[in-house]
């Protein structure tokens, strides 16, 4: 049976939400559904100053953003300096401290973390049943990992579907070719993550496996029909919902097959509310999420060089989005919801759900142990690594 609301988020986080909500500024509200990228967030007052939601942690090579080498004591100082910044009046709602660890092609912690397998090579093990329980295994062994140095989301897992010839720009980020297996092993990647008490996250909806080009330079278009969509870019984006999946991203795509033809699929409405949220469109089946809906970073080029930062911001939640990420102007994007609520563009309870489902997720997230630094490149972790690749 699905599990309802995102897995992690009770129905009395979100009464607490709502109330806490309520009682915010309508600039505390734009701030807190809004997160940052780490280069402009860490050894700054930025969190504190626009009350964010929440900052990624980038990096390069390893070395996370105010780290010189991205070592586990090294990311856990620069998590806990962020969570000092988080306001009294949110004390018991901790910011949401998220990056890319897919593992695999996309990994951003390295440097005394333990090098666990990616999709790929869980996929490759032959027995599905075999696959589900590595893939179970590892990410809430990774879970754990990230947990102790004080991250709480994950951007993984990617639940594209790739074709089984031709190019994709996912590749091996991806489970795979076949949608039914695909969803098995997302669902037990979000198994493995949320037990560990952290947040997965679905990425990219609607599906950009089958697209070659790169969203980050380009907006391409997925074509594919409803009927197809249905069968194939879906399924694993609806066997990670049901397992209770916590967040879902949408990327920055055109979607025709729901009359999604001059805006990215990160700030339409037919995505985001009707496909994503809702039952669906135009003979596509919606997914009826309900946890906390991402776009994909908004300094990505479809975005950035058609809106301004608070433009694509306001746009984001106004289509369904209840977390902007990275934008290229973090204070322009809180400013830009603050002056569309004023104006009416974005409707005040627009905004005020949005902020709500992140703040629950706060709470959510706030109840879950956090591991010593010891299971960190632990041996047994090794060793669940090491199992993993040899059933492959």
């Amino acid at each position: 049976m699905p599990v309802p609301a995102g897995g992690l988020v009770t129905d009395t986080d979100m009464t607490q939400a709502k109330a806490a909500v309520a009682a915010m500024s309508v600039p505390d509200q734009a701030g807190s559904v809004v997160m940052a990228n780490s280069a402009e967030a860490v050894d700054t007052d930025l969190v504190a100053r626009l009350h964010l939601g929440g900052v990624i942690l980038m990096g390069s090579d390893g070395s996370i953003d105010g780290t010189t080498g991205g070592t586990p004591d090294e990311v856990a100082a620069v998590t806990a300096n962020l969570q000092l910044q988080v306001p009294a009046a949110q004390a018991g709602a901790p910011l949401l401290i998220a990056t890319d660890q897919e593992y695999g092609l996309v990994t951003r912690l390295v440097n005394g973390f333990t090098d666990f397998p990616g999709t790929s090579e869980l996929s490759a093990i032959g027995s599905t049943d075999g696959a589900v329980a590595a893939t179970e295994q590892v990410t809430a062994a990774a879970g754990a990992e990230m947990l102790a140095v004080g991250i709480n989301v994950d951007f993984a897992p990617d639940a594209d579907v790739v074709p089984a010839s031709g190019s994709s720009a996912i590749g091996e980020r991806s489970f795979g070719s076949d949608p039914e297996r695909d969803a098995a092993l997302v669902a037990a990647a979000v198994r493995g993550y949320q037990s560990s008490g952290m947040a997965a996250t679905l990425k990219h909806f609607p599906g950009i496996g089958r697209i070659s080009a790169d969203t980050h330079e380009s907006l391409p278009t997925l074509h594919v029909a409803c009927a197809e969509w249905n069968t194939d870019e879906s399924v694993p984006m609806r066997g990670g919902i049901d397992a209770g999946v916590a967040l879902v991203m949408t990327g920055h795509v055109l979607v025709p097959a729901v009359g999604t033809t001059d805006v990215p699929s990160s700030i339409s409405s037919a995505v985001v509310t009707d496909l994503l949220r809702g039952p669906g469109r135009d003979g596509c089946n919606g997914l009826d999420f309900r946890g906390v809906t991402v776009s994909d970073a908004m300094e990505m080029a479809p975005i950035s060089q058609n809106y301004s930062p608070g433009e694509a911001a306001w746009r984001a939640v106004a289509a369904g989005q209840d977390l902007v990420l990275m934008p290229t102007d973090p204070a322009a994007a809180v400013t830009g919801i603050v002056t569309a609520v004023g104006d009416g563009s974005l409707s005040p309870a627009q905004l005020l759900q949005a902020a709500a489902r992140v703040y629950a997720l706060r709470l959510a997230l706030a109840r879950a142990p956090r591991p010593g630094l010891d299971v960190v490149g632990s041996d047994a972790h090794a060793a669940i690594a090491a199992r993993a690749r040899a059933a492959g």
